[in-house]
């Protein structure tokens, strides 16, 4: 197509034709596979909807190490060396000829889902999965945002019926992980009741959100500045909530005692929602997803036929400039959810090694908050 190298000239002679970059050379254990290249092509042939971003952070999420392992090798389709990294945070430094969204100079945070990858210096990404960068945090905290949190935002608002609302009660299963802070924090902004487990460990973090912590029974008309939790190393949530009638169990832990449990917490019609499933390794192999889709459509079921009607959703994030939209808007900049960070790791400094700590921190499942790599200043 003619027009698929457009773009703005009089920025693109700014941009050089080298940059750092990290590259994954196949499947493994992180420092086989992971390496940090200064020469790699500059991306700045544009398709007339994309736009050209110099990135001056992005974050971890699980399924960056999972891909990198292999674990998702059975639908993964890239040539390597591939330059991993879903999250971004930057500026736009070129456009494409059709690009409207965004002029040159704007700061943008999205997840670039299957495109080129945001561990780099520079990355070119349609503009539909762009949003504007809130004007209240800075590129490292807008990093830490578009797949933990748009996650969450699309579970709990495009597949809750009815509306989460004041009359709703939530159970967050892993209220401390990322995804689940998150979670809490929009729940919260709705009204709802919200219980989330954690570890005793983690308290401090999700009190550093403003919440004072009660524990034993629920009381649904709680304070909103209150937060039911239960120290799932001391009790288990089914016992503890059972009978409660809880409208949705959202589940970012995994593992299939999740959904065991959540059938005596929720009420009829509740609806389990989980962005895990069964495996929380995530190992994709023929026999794993024959057995997932067989376990699905059983669930799927009872969801309608069972005496009970749970209905089981198995929830993927779908990336959308959108809910990123939504989420600026109506949470970040009015500061209803703010992102909490554990590590921000520094590749200007540190090299090499600072890539190999956020992939080995993040699959350690020890960080409390998101853990950001830091490209520009």
């Amino acid at each position: 197509m003619a027009e698929s190298n457009s773009t703005n000239s009089e920025d693109k002679s700014k941009v050089p034709s080298v940059m750092r970059a990290a590259q994954q050379t196949g499947f493994g254990n992180v420092r086989e596979v992971l390496k940090l290249s200064d020469d790699v092509h500059v991306p700045y042939e544009l398709e007339p909807k994309q736009v050209l971003v110099q990135v001056y952070a992005a974050s971890i999420n699980p399924i960056d190490w999972k891909t990198l392992n292999g674990n998702l090798s059975l639908i993964t389709r890239f040539s390597f060396p591939h330059i991993p990294g879903k999250d971004v945070a930057g500026i736009v430094v070129a456009t494409g000829l059709h690009a409207e969204r965004f002029c040159i100079g704007d700061g943008v945070y999205g997840n670039l889902g299957m495109s080129d990858g945001s561990y780099a210096e520079y990355v070119r990404v349609d503009e539909s999965l762009l949003s504007k960068k809130p004007n209240n945090i800075t590129m490292e905290e807008a990093a830490a945002i578009p797949l933990a949190c748009g996650t969450s935002y699309q579970a709990l608002f495009n597949k809750v019926s009815p509306p989460l609302g004041r009359q709703s009660k939530i159970l967050i299963l892993g209220g401390s992980t990322a995804t689940g802070l998150y979670a809490l924090q929009l729940a919260k902004a709705t009204g709802a009741f919200v219980t989330v487990t954690s570890s005793q460990r983690n308290f401090n973090l999700l009190e550093s959100l403003g919440f004072s912590l009660v524990h034993g029974k629920p009381n649904p008309d709680a304070d909103e500045k209150q937060l039911h939790v239960i120290d799932y190393n001391e009790k288990d949530f089914g016992r503890e909530l059972k009978g409660e009638d809880y409208d949705v169990v959202y589940d970012c832990v995994g593992g299939r005692q999740q959904w065991v449990s959540a059938k005596q917490v929720l009420k009829r019609n509740g609806q389990f929602i989980t962005i895990v499933g069964d495996d929380p390794k995530t190992v994709l192999s023929l026999k794993s997803i024959i057995s997932f889709s067989s376990k699905l459509i059983g669930r799927k079921f009872l969801s309608f036929f069972g005496c009970s009607h749970y209905n089981y959703v198995f929830h993927t994030h779908e990336p959308k400039s959108s809910d990123l939209d939504e989420i600026r808007t109506k949470y970040i900049e009015t500061k209803k959810v703010r992102p909490l960070i554990d590590t921000i790791f520094d590749w200007k400094k540190d090299g090499i090694e600072a890539l190999y700590s956020l992939y080995e921190k993040s699959k350690s499942g020890k960080a409390q908050g998101k853990l950001v790599l830091r490209i520009a200043d």
